[in-house]
């Protein structure tokens, strides 16, 4: 059994591979699918999260399977950043594993500034690698109602700010999309320091939202200034109204670069 995985259906559409490591996750946010698709215990799931069973060494066997390929993203099932992290240690691990095999990695945390501990290795990465924060709202009250485990959507905020004043890539995923109208001031609160961004609707949404005013606005903000984004197919299909480029459609197209033999040549000095 393979640790890095394909994701499949909607999850594809966040990257070419996957890994997950650790069961469970701590941010106790209501929308989670994990438990329900996993069949896990909701009530355990929300207040741990545990190593998968040798995981490390599994994933020691799958880097060398995977050397100098394609991206792989942490995590969908779990956060990379949870509390249990601070101690077993399994990010960075992880990260010394990729780094040495030469694999691109896209960080997803709802953590805030805990993901900042592998700051120092995550540099090490150059233009293979990317820190997303996963955002749904824009202040506290909603924030702690909805997702009461995650750091604060201001803390999120500032570990972005702080990844990109320090020379790494940054993206936010706003799925699901909980209020539009605070997504838009999200979106405008990070300009500065966000690189890239993903949009998806959240799954059997039945809310009657203006979608093509929404998603309109997204366009009109983030066309002018070059920044990348993607709309994700749960979103696009309910939108009729928006001319949308081909690349905003596709979902490899913030997929980061494999490595190359002058990059390898870099990270040896």
């Amino acid at each position: 059994m393979s640790i890095i995985y394909e994701p499949r259906g909607k999850a594809r559409e966040y990257s070419p591979l996957a890994v997950n490591l650790y069961s469970g996750c701590s941010h106790k946010c209501t929308y989670c699918y994990v438990p329900r698709v996993l069949k896990l215990d909701r009530r355990v799931f929300d207040f741990e999260a545990k190593e998968r069973n040798n995981v490390i060494k599994q994933l020691e066997r799958d880097v060398k399977r995977f050397k100098g390929g394609e991206q792989v993203l942490m995590s969908f099932t779990t956060d990379p950043y949870n509390p249990f992290n601070d101690k077993l240690k399994l990010t960075r691990k992880a990260l010394e594993l990729f780094l040495e095999y030469k694999i691109p990695v896209s960080i997803l945390t709802k953590s805030g500034m805990r993901a900042l501990q592998d700051l120092d290795i995550i540099k090490k990465f150059g233009k293979h690698i990317k820190i997303g924060a996963s955002m749904t709202y824009d202040n506290e009250y909603d924030s702690k109602r909805i997702e009461s485990g995650a750091a604060l959507p201001e803390e999120r905020l500032l570990m972005l700010k702080t990844f990109n004043q320090n020379g790494i890539r940054t993206w936010i995923s706003f799925e699901p999309i909980m209020q539009p109208g605070q997504m838009l001031n999200l979106l405008n609160q990070s300009l500065w320091f966000t690189d890239e961004y993903q949009f998806g609707k959240l799954a059997g949404d039945k809310r009657k939202f203006d979608w093509n005013y929404y998603v309109n606005l997204i366009c009109e903000t983030l066309r002018p200034i070059n920044k990348p984004f993607y709309i994700k197919d749960s979103l696009r299909k309910a939108v009729d109204k928006i001319g949308l480029a081909e690349q905003e459609k596709d979902m490899d197209y913030l997929t980061l670069p494999k490595f190359k033999i002058e990059d390898s040549l870099r990270l040896a000095i």
